[in-house]
């Protein structure tokens, strides 16, 4: 929401109403889930992950950078509680903001409110796409259908992949020796090719096929 502006940038669009600026180290752990959600929080700096500890395994929702806000959604809502648990998952800083504080914000800056709808229902279509991609069986499935959605971004046939392969595993919620498993076999066979932090889409029909079975 914010990704065009520094922190300087930020602190001088809220200096009209009051907040609170934290540090945290990496792998701090922000917020717990289950946990009251009592500020809004906004990404200064570094990044947090967005993550559910399940009992077997964690799975990685999202993650936000520099300019993301994030507990909006949970704030407003009649169960406060955060669904998930967010991990600094570098140095970062954080600013806060209350409940009451944001809501007169609002009050005072339409252009801001738009701007914030806007953010909101952006992240409610994000979060159905991870619903979708938890909801498919196989591994295979998962896979095809992370590549299909960043196919779509990036709008190219090579796809960067902005994620270590831990991470990746996570947000798909598998195992990582799964993950590079199956991407072995998917390059195997002629659907992908891959290097490091790239895959390079060899089969688009196929990769669509896939998602139907």
């Amino acid at each position: 929401m914010f990704f065009t502006m520094n922190k300087e940038e930020i602190l001088d669009f809220f200096k009209d109403t009051y907040y609170q600026v934290k540090s945290f180290s990496q792998n701090d752990i922000i917020a717990l889930e289950g946990d009251e959600c009592v500020a809004i929080g906004i990404v200064l700096s570094g990044s947090i992950d967005i993550k559910r500890m399940l009992s077997n395994k964690v799975i990685q929702m999202t993650s936000f950078g520099p300019g993301h806000l994030f507990g909006e959604v949970i704030i407003f809502s009649d169960v406060n509680k955060y669904p998930a648990t967010v991990i600094s998952s570098s140095k970062s800083e954080i600013l806060f903001i209350s409940r009451e504080n944001f809501k007169q914000f609002t009050y005072t800056h339409p252009d801001f409110l738009e701007m914030f709808l806007r953010d909101l229902s952006n992240k409610i279509l994000t979060l159905n796409k991870s619903i979708e991609r938890l909801s498919y069986n196989s591994i295979r499935q998962k896979i095809s259908n992370y590549i299909l959605d960043e196919y779509n971004k990036q709008d190219s046939h090579l796809i960067n992949i902005n994620m270590t392969k831990q991470k990746l595993a996570e947000t798909l919620g598998i195992p990582r020796p799964s993950l590079s498993r199956e991407l072995i076999n998917m390059k195997d066979i002629g659907i992908i090719d891959y290097y490091k932090d790239t895959i390079k889409i060899l089969d688009l029909d196929q990769l669509l096929k896939i998602l139907d079975e």
